[in-house]
C-alpha cells in the first residue's frame, strides 16, 4: 500500500507530527510512505527524516499549478491520503488527485472531498498538536501510541558542523550555548534583548561559549545583542544553510528559545531545551520530548496569540534573566 501524509505548513507543526509519523509506520509496517513537505523546509526534512520519499509542495497560486500538481500525485497512484493540514486548498489536492482513501479533520467546508470525515466536539478539551495528529489514527480504528524519535546525525553533518562553529570563531570542545533572539512570527514572541544582554554576560562569565540561531526574520535583534559584546557572541542568524542546523544544535549544552520551529527543532533532536512561552499556550503547542523547561508567567492576557503586544507585553517582560539563567545552569 502507497501512503501519502500531507504535513502541516509551519514547522514547530511539523516536528510536532513526528510521533504520529512513527505511530503511522507501527499501523503500516511494509507500507511506502510519502510526504508533502513545504517546499521550505524540505532540505531539512530530508536530513531528519532519510528513511520518506519526499514531495515538496511549491506554492499553489493558481489554477495551473495545482493541476500540474495533482497531474503528479495521481500518477504515483497512492492508495491512502492523511492531511495533516486543516486547510481546504490541501484537501482539494488531494481530491483532485484521485486518492481513493483521503482522511482528515473536516475543517474549512472541505468535508465532502474527505472519504473518512473527522470531527471533534466543540465542547471537548483542545488538544496538543502531537496529540490532535495521533487522533486522527486512534478515531480511523488504529494504533495511536505516542511514539519516540532518534536521529542519528551522519558523520558528514557533524564535520560540517564542527567546521561552521570553527568558522565563526567557535571552539568545538567548549561547551556551548544557543539561544534564538528574535521570532518570524512577530515581536510578541521575542524575549526583550536587554534581557537577553543581561543572561549572556552571566553564561560567559560562566565561561560558556554563545552562539545565535535563527532566520533572516532575526537578524534585528541579534545584531543589537550581538554588537553588546564585541565578537564574543557568534551570530549564525539569517547565515546557515537549513541542512546545517541540526548538526551545529546537536552540539549545544542548552537550546534557549521561544514557541518557534527552532525551538522544537532542538527539541526533537534531543537538545536540552530551556522555552520561554508569551502569547502561546505550551499546553497546546508546546515541547513534548524530555528534557526540556517551560517558563511561562500567569497572566490574564495571555495565550492571545497577538503578533504584536498591544499593552505591555508583561507575559515575557516578567521572565527575569536570572530565571532563565537558572534554569540553563540546571541543564549543565
Amino acid at each position: 500500500m502507497k501512503i501519502l501524509v500531507y504535513l502541516p505548513r509551519s514547522l514547530g507543526a511539523t516536528i510536532l507530527s513526528f510521533p504520529f509519523l512513527g505511530a503511522l509506520k507501527e499501523n503500516f509496517p511494509t507500507s511506502q510512505i510519502a510526504l508533502i513537505t513545504p517546499v521550505q523546509f524540505s532540505p531539512l526534512l530530508e536530513v531528519l527524516l532519510p528513511a520518506y520519499q519526499q514531495l515538496p509542495l511549491p506554492f499553489i497560486k493558481d489554477i495551473p499549478t495545482l493541476k500540474n500538481t495533482s497531474s503528479k500525485i495521481k500518477r504515483a497512484a497512492f492508495d491512502v491520503g492523511i492531511l495533516l493540514d486543516d486547510s481546504f486548498s490541501s484537501a482539494l489536492l488531494l481530491f483532485l488527485s484521485r486518492i481513493p482513501e483521503r482522511w482528515g479533520y473536516d475543517r474549512e467546508g472541505r468535508g465532502f472531498m474527505l472519504s473518512r470525515r473527522l470531527t471533534l466536539k466543540a465542547t471537548d478539551p483542545q488538544l496538543h498538536l502531537k496529540d490532535y495528529f495521533l487522533n486522527i489514527l486512534k478515531k480511523i480504528g488504529l494504533k495511536s501510541e505516542n511514539s519516540t524519535f532518534q536521529w542519528q546525525m551522519p558523520t558528514e553533518i557533524s564535520l560540517r558542523a564542527e567546521q561552521k562553529l570553527i568558522e565563526f570563531g567557535l571552539d568545538p570542545d567548549k561547551p556551548l550555548i544557543i539561544i534564538k533572539p528574535g521570532s518570524s512570527f512577530g515581536r510578541s514572541k521575542v524575549w526583550p534583548a536587554d534581557y537577553q544582554i543581561e543572561l549572556i554576560k552571566k553564561l560567559l562569565a560562566a565561561n560558556l561559549q554563545i552562539a545565535l540561531i535563527g532566520s533572516s526574520a532575526s537578524r534585528e535583534v541579534s545584531q543589537r545583542v550581538s554588537k553588546a559584546f564585541d565578537g564574543q557572541v557568534a551570530d549564525f542568524c539569517g547565515q546557515l544553510q537549513w541542512s546545517d542546523i541540526p548538526g551545529i544544535m546537536r552540539r549545544a549544552k542548552v537550546f534557549l528559545g521561544n514557541d518557534s520551529g527552532l525551538t522544537h527543532l532542538a527539541n526533537v533532536l534531543g537538545t536540552p531545551l530551556v522555552s520561554l512561552f508569551g502569547p502561546t499556550d505550551p499546553q497546546i503547542c508546546g515541547p513534548i520530548f524530555k528534557p526540556f523547561k517551560v517558563l511561562k508567567k500567569t497572566v490574564p492576557c495571555s495565550p492571545c496569540s497577538y503578533r504584536t503586544c498591544p499593552y505591555d507585553h508583561r507575559c515575557l517582560n516578567q521572565i527575569s534573566p536570572e530565571e532563565v539563567f537558572q534554569a540553563i545552569t540546571d541543564f549543565l
